[in-house]
C-alpha cells in the first residue's frame, strides 16, 4: 500500500487527508503526522496503517478530552464519562487519563481546592454540601476528608452569625420565635451545615423563645380566671410588652397557642 497524496483539512488545519493508492483512506491529526514521519510515496503494511490509526484515535481522544477541559477544570470521573458518551474504546480512555494525570490536566488536589475558593465566596452553602460535590465527582475519599475539616475551618463566627440571622429575620413576625428557629435550622441544614455549626449562634433565640413561652403560660392562667376573647388577649399582650417581649413575636407565640380573637 503506498501513500499517493497527504492534503491539509479545509475546515480544520491541525489535521490532514491520507490517500492509499489513490483513494482517501482516513484523516490523522499533525501530532500523528509527526510521530510516524509520513511522506508522499511511503510504503505501508498493514501492521503500519493499524498503529497510525490507533494512533490517531489516542490523538483524537486527547484532544476531545483537552477542549472539555479549556472550559473548567475536571475530575478523572468527568472525563471518563465524557469520552465514553463518544463511544471511545476503554484501552484508549486510560490511555488519555494517564496523558491527562501525566500533563497535570487532572489534579484532585487542585480541583478540591478550587471548589472549596469558589464555594466559600460566591455562595452561602456549607461543608455538607461541598463535600458531597466532590463525592459526586470522583474524588478520593482521603481528599475529600482533608478540604472538608479545611472547609469547616474556614467557616468564620461571623459567617454563621450574618446567615444565622438572615433566616431568622425571613421568618420572624411570620410565625413564633420557636418555629423561627426551626425553620433557620431547617433551612441551613438543606444548605450544607450541620448542628454543631448552628446551634451556638441560636442559642439566644432559643432562650428567649423558652423565656416567651413561659411567660405567656404565666400571663394566660392569670388573666384567663378573670377574662376570654379579645379582652384576655389584649390583657396577655401588654402584660408581655411591658416584660420586654416584641409584638411580632407575642402574637406569633399567641396563634401558635390557640389563642384567638373571638
Amino acid at each position: 500500500m503506498k501513500i499517493t497524496k497527504i492534503e491539509v483539512q479545509k475546515n480544520n488545519k491541525d489535521r490532514f487527508n491520507l490517500y492509499i493508492d489513490g483513494d482517501f483512506n482516513m484523516g490523522i491529526d499533525s501530532a500523528t503526522y509527526v510521530k510516524f514521519n509520513l511522506r508522499k510515496d511511503d510504503i505501508l503494511t498493514e501492521e503500519k496503517l493499524k498503529a497510525i490509526r490507533e494512533y490517531d484515535d489516542y490523538r483524537r481522544a486527547i484532544n476531545s478530552a483537552v477542549v472539555y477541559l479549556s472550559y473548567k477544570k475536571r475530575t478523572e470521573k468527568e472525563i471518563r464519562e465524557h469520552l465514553k458518551k463518544s463511544e471511545i474504546a476503554e484501552d484508549v480512555i486510560q490511555d488519555v487519563i494517564k496523558y491527562c494525570y501525566d500533563n497535570r490536566y487532572i489534579d484532585h488536589d487542585d480541583y478540591a481546592k478550587s471548589l472549596m475558593n469558589t464555594m466559600l465566596n460566591t455562595t452561602d452553602k456549607g461543608p455538607d454540601i461541598y463535600r458531597q460535590k466532590l463525592f459526586e465527582k470522583g474524588i478520593e475519599r482521603p481528599l475529600i476528608d482533608q478540604y472538608y475539616d479545611l472547609y469547616t475551618e474556614e467557616i468564620t463566627a461571623e459567617r454563621m452569625q450574618k446567615l444565622v440571622q438572615k433566616q431568622l429575620k425571613r421568618h420572624q413576625g411570620k410565625t413564633s420565635s420557636h418555629m423561627a428557629s426551626q425553620k433557620t435550622i431547617q433551612t441551613l441544614v438543606q444548605k450544607g451545615y450541620n448542628l454543631n455549626n448552628i446551634m451556638p449562634y441560636l442559642e439566644n433565640n432559643i432562650q428567649d423563645t423558652e423565656a416567651l413561652q413561659k411567660e405567656l403560660e404565666k400571663q394566660v392562667n392569670k388573666w384567663s380566671r378573670k377574662t376570654t376573647g379579645f379582652e384576655l388577649r389584649t390583657k396577655v399582650i401588654t402584660a408581655l410588652m411591658r416584660k420586654g417581649f416584641k409584638y411580632d413575636e407575642i402574637n406569633a407565640a399567641l396563634k401558635e397557642s390557640g389563642i384567638e380573637d373571638e
